[in-house]
């Protein structure tokens, strides 16, 4: 009967070692982000913005544009100049949702 416990605390360590591989193999950088893919500029009238700074699930900035017309969502590329006047806009006003429209009513070319 000695025999079970040695076979026993084996599998438990084996089980363990899987465990922690397992748990590893959960983080995927970018794999949670909003946006699988950005475009660089619109042409269309944007109604809404939004953006998310960087968390632990997604190591980019993403801005999330809603368009007024059809209120289809894009995601602007962070380092495009349309997604730059919008982060610098909402620094501005200190990322008050409340006085978002004054980001929409200014020309971003």
């Amino acid at each position: 009967m000695a025999f079970a416990p040695k076979a026993c605390s084996l599998f438990l360590v084996v089980l363990l070692g899987v465990c922690i591989q397992l748990n590893r193999a959960q983080h995927v950088p970018g794999a949670r982000c909003k946006c699988p893919g950005t475009i660089m500029h619109t042409q269309e009238i944007i109604g809404d913005f939004e953006i998310i700074e960087k968390t632990h699930y997604c190591d980019t900035t993403e801005i999330i544009v809603t368009l007024a017309e059809d209120g289809a969502r894009r995601c602007l590329n962070p380092v495009g100049r349309k997604a730059k006047f919008f982060v610098n806009c909402w620094n501005r006003i200190n990322k008050d949702d409340k006085q978002k429209r004054r980001c929409l009513k200014r020309r971003a070319e």
